[in-house]
């Protein structure tokens, strides 16, 4: 089943220890794309949060405090509870061996940054239709 525009907001929570970057991407998914935003700075925070709201989208930055970004990736997928929940990389990081890591533990798209709120709110709608 595809995720319906209209009937609920989608909820996508950002996990990134930029206070800017989250800011920025909170009002544009809010004010323009309708999103229902949760937000977390540090792995741990993320884990928790992804276990309460569900989310239909985890936009997941690379290096954070504590649990890194690979690792919440992991644990996402290993859980069957969370292993459907899309996951966008959206990190500095931008050599071809991350890139290919971060596909290979199960992440449907990589933005690298620094980018544009429109190239990241296109691949989170593009991510929000693949939720199952």
């Amino acid at each position: 089943m595809l995720f319906k525009f209209g009937s609920t907001k989608p909820k996508v929570l950002i996990i990134d220890d930029d206070a800017s970057l989250q800011r920025q991407v909170q009002y544009r998914f809010d004010k323009r794309d309708q999103f229902a935003v949760y937000q977390a700075s540090d792995g741990e925070s993320g884990l928790k949060l992804i276990n309460k709201v569900h989310p239909d989208l985890v936009i997941l930055d690379w290096m954070l405090p504590g649990i890194d970004g690979p690792e919440i990736l992991r644990q996402l997928k290993a859980a069957s509870k969370t292993a459907g929940i899309p996951v966008l990389m959206l990190t500095g990081r931008d050599k071809i061996g991350d890139i290919e890591d971060a596909f290979a533990l199960g992440a449907v798209d990589y933005l690298t940054k620094p980018f544009a709120l429109q190239a990241l709110s296109k691949k989170a709608h593009k991510a929000l239709s693949l939720v199952k």
